[in-house]
């Protein structure tokens, strides 16, 4: 019984999870936490050791765990884009790693986004332009710690990192590579104009591969693994999370609400939104996954929990937005409390109620902020909708543990919701990458085991019609809160 892992390198933890490679059975999993530091406002840091020991812990212990099933056939990698990380010649970090949640480059990504220049990177590379960006992080070494930035033989993320931690190799996929801002999505490798127009030398980027791009290791490798197990470099996490839901298709799409939110179709070419609202990142070579990201998804409610119900379980606050009718009797919210990605794209932007009267109890806003939260996403996803025909949507993140909040969803976007019967879709998307890469199947389609469908929610017709005003009226409103800012 072969047995492949597939290892997701997030931002709180890493989580890694073995699988029969026949059946797509999970034989076991690890998870290992680590810290964010935020040493100056806007700042926002990890130690780059504290997560490469943590993947070394888990990879071992489920190798432990599961050698008795059979031989190990690979190790493939799902990570969170967007970090930058400045390393010298001999590897050594001269940062942190600073994380896509990272804001101190805002002031040069905002005047880059409405510059040509921040446009015609957009157009070439797909990444919207934000202080998440890569390239945005990279203009502002260069310009705030300049000695640093020349001295810098490689800047990468945190993949990248591991990879040559334990191969001595330089390689980023393709993936990853489009989130930065400097990849070229429609040739398939670095932007040599972006690059030229930010200062940034090609010989301080790695060398950019294929997602099924293979690795073996070597003799007495830092995991333990016997020489030769190759590691797949697979793709980011976002991407991930579409394949590993079983959205492999135009007519399906992802909604995931975890910390943050996205929402996320699967195209055959690239798409980018003449507004600037929607992300283009490369899945494969023939797969790009078009949507929009926001920095406000489940947060949100545990900000709502934390300040007005403190001391109460999460079914208490449920409770109340159960007692509370659809469209919360005008209470509107914009959940803009930690800036916006899509559809804004603004590091100032903050939110807030509208509709607000004098008969509007607690529940009224309990049940606007978990509304806010879709309609802000149903804003972007709207137009992919549209434009791929989308006749489901498959949800996952830590919101699908409310039955609630799921139903929510499938009643504002008016399509039926999925739930998979794991949540590590981005675990299960990294090893179903690996079985291609092996050549154990030839298309996803073919993978289905992977991802089963636990349980489905219908659209509740009269309340979408409710959800649907909503939906009117936030799209009227929602851009003069980013007039305020």
């Amino acid at each position: 019984m072969p047995y492949l892992i597939g290892c997701d390198i997030g931002t709180t933890n890493v989580k890694t999870t073995a699988f029969d490679a026949e059946t797509g059975a999970i034989l076991g999993t690890r998870s290992h936490g680590y810290e964010m530091s935020h040493p100056q406002a806007g700042w926002s840091e990890q130690d780059p050791e504290a997560i490469y020991q943590a993947l070394l812990t888990c990879i071992r212990q489920v190798c432990q765990q599961d050698a008795r099933h059979g031989a190990l056939l690979g190790i493939s990698f799902s990570s969170a884009m967007h970090g930058v990380l400045a390393l010298d010649r001999n590897g050594k970090a001269l940062t942190q790693l600073i994380i896509w949640a990272d804001n101190r480059s805002a002031a040069i990504a905002d005047r880059l986004r409405n510059s040509d220049t921040g446009r015609e990177i957009y157009q070439r590379n797909g990444t919207p332009i934000h202080a998440m960006a890569p390239v945005c992080k990279l203009i502002w070494l260069r310009q705030e710690m300049p000695e640093l930035f020349a001295r810098a033989h490689k800047f990468v993320a945190i993949k990248e990192y591991v990879i040559y931690r334990l191969t001595g190799k330089f390689l980023v996929d393709y993936s990853i590579a489009s989130a930065t801002g400097l990849f070229n999505i429609h040739e398939k490798k670095w932007d040599i104009w972006t690059l030229g127009e930010i200062g940034l030398p090609i010989e301080k980027l790695s060398t950019a591969v294929s997602p099924y791009f293979q690795q073996p290791l070597e003799e007495g490798n830092e995991l333990g693994v016997s020489a030769g197990v190759p590691l797949i470099m697979g793709a980011s996490d976002g991407c991930l999370a579409n394949l590993g839901s079983g959205s492999y298709a135009s007519d399906s799409m992802t909604v995931t609400i975890g910390t943050s939110a996205a929402t996320r179709v699967s195209a055959s070419k690239p798409y980018l939104d003449p507004k600037m609202r929607t992300f283009c990142y490369i899945l494969d070579e023939e797969t790009y996954i078009v949507g929009g990201a926001s920095n406000n998804g489940a947060v949100i409610f545990d900000w709502l929990k934390d300040t007005f119900f403190e001391g109460s379980s999460y079914e208490t606050v449920f409770d109340q937005a159960i007692q509370t009718p659809a469209g919360a009797d005008g209470l509107m919210f914009y959940p803009y409390l930690l800036g916006e990605r899509a559809p804004l794209w603004s590091s100032s932007v903050r939110g807030g109620f509208t509709g607000l009267d004098i008969q509007h109890k607690k529940g009224h806003f309990v049940r606007a902020v978990m509304e806010g939260v879709l309609l802000n996403l149903y804003n972007v996803a709207e137009v992919l909708i549209r434009k791929n025909e989308v006749q489901k949507i498959y949800a996952n993140g830590g919101f699908a543990h409310s039955n609630l909040w799921v139903q929510m969803l499938a009643d504002v976007f008016g399509l039926p919701v999925s739930l998979n019967d794991t949540v590590e879709t981005g675990t299960v998307g990294a090893v179903m990458m690996a079985m291609k890469s092996l050549g154990l199947v030839h298309h996803y389609s073919e993978m289905k085991l992977f991802t089963p469908v636990s349980v489905m929610f219908e659209t509740n017709l009269e309340v979408h019609a409710v959800y649907r005003k909503a939906a009117i009226r936030y799209d009227r409103e929602y851009v003069a809160f980013d007039s305020f800012s």
